[in-house]
């Protein structure tokens, strides 16, 4: 009961304009799930629009090589990749052009794509 009175107040506050519509409305991230073995991600490139907000969903499944973490340099992101335990890496996508991710050591690659918005 207390679930259904709560989304009532919000619906209430939306209607009468005490809360933003964009803050109630606005769309989650789409999720991309990646894998890492020891050749590397797969999928390696993935593509997404201008101005989306993605989360790559990155799980390493095999002990061989070096893909124990993912490093976004140009986002100063660097996260460890626990064996068989999904990691989320949420990036938004203001600008068309390649966004380069790498295993710790740089010698896995993958890229998020980004094409100009239409």
């Amino acid at each position: 009961m207390r679930c259904w009175v709560l989304r009532f107040a919000a619906v209430l506050a939306l209607a009468v304009g005490v809360l933003a519509p964009t803050a109630a409305v606005a769309d989650p991230p789409r999720r991309v799930a990646i894998r890492v073995d020891q050749r590397g991600f797969h999928p390696s490139t993935v593509e997404a629009r201008q101005g989306e907000r993605i989360t790559l969903v990155i799980t390493r499944v095999s002990e061989r090589g070096c893909g124990t973490e993912v490093v976004v340099p140009s986002r100063d992101i660097r996260r460890p990749l626990p064996l068989n335990e999904p990691v989320e890496v949420t990036l938004r996508l203001a600008e068309a052009g390649r966004l380069a991710f790498t295993c710790g050591m740089g010698h896995m690659r993958g890229a998020v794509v980004v094409r100009e918005s239409d």
